[in-house]
């Protein structure tokens, strides 16, 4: 028990070592949010907080013997000025692994100057069969790391200086890499038993005798029970003792906004000159339709961080809700001037929304295209697309967009079928168009006076844009859509 417990204990140490690597390169290239979010430090709990950080590799190693590299450290890609750093921050890891590996060489072979002074044979055998082994799985998993398949160091490392379109591929399949690789393992022989006999001759080499390495590994397979408990018991202490900030982003990502604000609030209140903290509050008001308390956040983590592209992203989208397209447009080009990783694709959603507010409809189109080539949900970049062809006149384009929005992820029902109602009745498709409103519209007798108020308040938004198309001199349309208003009841 006591080897195994050595072995594994080595390993998470390791394991924090590599990632801290990434989160000290990272911090040196630019991505001082590192620091605030806990990374510049060695404790294992900071980096249990995935599956893939601390638990598939030490269960992969407890239950499998397979030496797999964590990934925890989260970095903003966006402030890291070149590719060249990018590419160092990834290649980090595997060196603070190698450096942990030189470490574990020099323990090697000081360990029999001191074994007088250990006086314990026991003792001394475990830390020699302990050392052996570690050797053994740093190399492994050095090597492993060094492969190019995402979501892997060796990845990272040739990552940005891949095509876009690649990118985004790898960055949206990469959490199912550490499964390929686990069937690699599993499912083709000739892939393991290869790094399997680098490590080992590797580790001879270095003076760590196979029989040695393979107690280590016996001893690890007897108790690996006891220690799935153990680390089983450490991730519930973790999730226990979460700080109020984590407790709140993992809520934001459950879309549970109304729990998570108090959270922020209060983590805001120990930290208010914290930037992260200060966006995270601001993006969950926003979220909440508080758009003047999330504006004010959001200017407050620009002051705090001039760089921001995320702050400015949630500044220029609050703008825009509050109907300030122009003010929404500066925010957003900001946004997008600091966001050099397209990290925040978002913020081109917000400036072809004020640039369709702005009348401005060609560049509007070219924003929403920006988005759509670079995420996979694009309902509401197509509604804005669709949005900006109506108000160019190409009403046929645009009810094709509005087609394909109703067929992807990501759109707004609501907001889609009112848009789309309202494209058919002005293009003259009156039954059409009211068929979309009452997709949305209660029902009567069973909402008699809710659906009263509601037709009112469609019928004034369709004058309203009845009248927009009259000062465009579209006289057609503006009947059409007035003709409209006058049939919906």
């Amino acid at each position: 028990m006591d080897l195994a417990l050595l072995i594994i204990a080595g390993w998470i140490l390791s394991t924090c070592f590599h990632e801290f690597g990434h989160a000290i390169t990272a911090y040196w290239g630019g991505d001082k949010s590192v620091k605030d979010k806990g990374y510049l430090t060695l404790n294992p709990f900071v980096y249990i907080n995935s599956a893939t950080t601390l638990v598939i590799p030490v269960l992969a190693l407890m239950l499998g013997g397979i030496a797999l590299p964590g990934a925890a450290v989260s970095i903003n890609t966006s402030r890291i000025k070149s590719r060249a750093m990018l590419s160092f921050i990834s290649f980090a890891g595997p060196l603070f692994t190698f450096i942990f590996l030189i470490g574990l060489v020099i323990v090697l072979h000081v360990l029999p100057l001191l074994k007088d002074l250990i006086g314990n044979v026991h003792i001394f055998q475990v830390f020699t069969r302990a050392t052996c082994t570690l050797i053994y799985l740093h190399i492994f998993v050095f090597i492993l790391n060094l492969l190019p398949l995402p979501p892997l160091d060796g990845f990272g490392i040739i990552e940005p200086w891949l095509p876009a379109p690649i990118q985004r591929k790898a960055r949206e399949f990469g959490n199912l890499g550490f499964l390929f690789i686990m069937a690699m393992f599993f499912f083709f022989p000739p892939f393991s038993d290869l790094i399997q006999f680098a490590s080992a001759l590797g580790a001879m080499v270095l003076g760590a005798p196979g029989q040695l390495i393979d107690s280590g590994f016996r001893a690890i397979k007897q108790n690996s029970y006891f220690l799935v408990g153990l680390l089983v018991i450490a991730f519930i202490a973790k999730s226990k003792l979460s700080t109020d900030d984590e407790k709140a982003q993992k809520l934001v990502k459950e879309r549970k906004f109304e729990e998570a604000l108090p959270l922020f609030q209060s983590a805001v209140e120990k930290k208010p000159d914290d930037p992260r903290l200060v966006l995270g509050l601001s993006t969950c008001l926003l979220s909440l339709g508080r758009k003047e308390e999330a504006l004010k956040q959001a200017e407050k983590a620009i002051s705090l961080d001039s760089e921001s592209a995320q702050a400015y992203g949630v500044a220029a989208a609050c703008l825009s809700d509050m109907d300030q397209p122009e003010k929404a447009l500066e925010m957003s080009e900001r946004a997008i001037k600091y966001d050099t990783s397209h990290f925040y694709p978002f913020t081109h959603i917000v400036k072809a929304t004020a640039l369709n507010s702005l009348g401005r409809y060609e560049e509007a189109l070219e924003a929403a295209e920006v988005y759509l080539k670079r995420e996979k949900n694009p309902g509401e970049a197509l509604i804005v697309k669709a949005d900006a062809l109506e108000n160019m006149g190409r009403l046929d384009e645009a009810l094709a967009v509005y087609d394909k929005a109703a067929r992807s992820t990501g759109a707004n029902s609501l907001h889609l079928q009112l848009s789309k109602g309202l494209l058919l009745c002005a293009a003259g498709k009156t039954a059409e168009g009211l068929s979309e409103f009452e997709k949305f519209l209660p029902k009567a007798p069973a909402a008699k006076d809710t659906r009263i108020v509601e037709v009112g308040n469609l019928q004034a938004l369709m004058l309203e844009k009845s009248h927009q198309y009259a000062a465009r001199g579209d006289a057609q349309k503006s009947e059409n859509l007035r003709r409209a208003a006058e049939d919906l009841n």
